[in-house]
């Protein structure tokens, strides 16, 4: 198992000494759901989902038998430096259909007691280059595909139905339930809970 940066040609590379016992590879089918005029829900493909694999093995020190002349210190390095750069990397798995593009989502280190080797959890999501092209700033070119933006007007003011919270309203209308102070601040509200219906709060 290899693990390389994608635009890196310098040949830096991190080469798994012990292939993880167990890796789990998840390829999600996108769906989107309709309602009919008869109130029936239905579901729809949406295309392919972004491929993830998640694993767990070890980084073995120059005292085990797996040892191939490679500092584990080095490989941590490396992989928090890709991680931090959000660089993608080419993920190589012989005896599998994985050799793509991933970003490395997270990555844990678990040092054992009495073991000097470094154990490490890695979870990937795919990688997909997304193009932006065209006179227009409002089109966004994606895998060849136009989508316009959203040119619909937003909304300035809302009128409470009753029991809400000022983070229900913001995540709903401003898109971060983090947003209530600054809802709180501009309608003069010291208590977020428990709104009363009718209540006009401005976005």
């Amino acid at each position: 198992m290899v693990l390389r940066r994608g635009d890196d040609s310098t040949g830096r590379q991190l080469r798994l000494a012990v292939n993880p016992r167990d890796i789990t590879i998840l390829r999600p089918q996108n769906s989107i759901s309709y309602v009919t005029v008869d109130g029936e829900t239905v579901n729809a493909s949406g295309g392919r989902g972004l491929t993830q694999v998640r694993m767990e093995t070890f980084l073995p020190s120059a005292k085990s038998p797996f040892y191939g002349g490679s500092d584990p210190k080095e490989g941590i390095a490396l992989l928090r430096e890709w991680q931090n750069e959000g660089a993608p990397v080419r993920l190589t798995i012989s005896g599998t259909e994985i050799d793509e593009l991933f970003l490395i989502l997270s990555l844990k280190q678990t040092l054992k007691e009495g073991d000097e080797d470094t154990w490490i959890g890695l979870e990937l999501r795919e990688y997909r280059a997304v193009t932006l092209s065209g006179d227009n700033p409002a089109e966004t070119q994606v895998s060849g595909l136009y989508r316009r933006a959203d040119e619909r007007k937003k909304q300035a003011s809302y009128l409470t139905c009753g029991g809400e919270d000022l983070w229900q309203i913001a995540r709903r209308f401003l898109g971060d339930g983090a947003l209530w102070r600054e809802l709180a601040e501009k309608n003069n509200i010291s208590d977020p809970h428990n709104l009363p219906a009718g209540r006009e709060i401005l976005l």
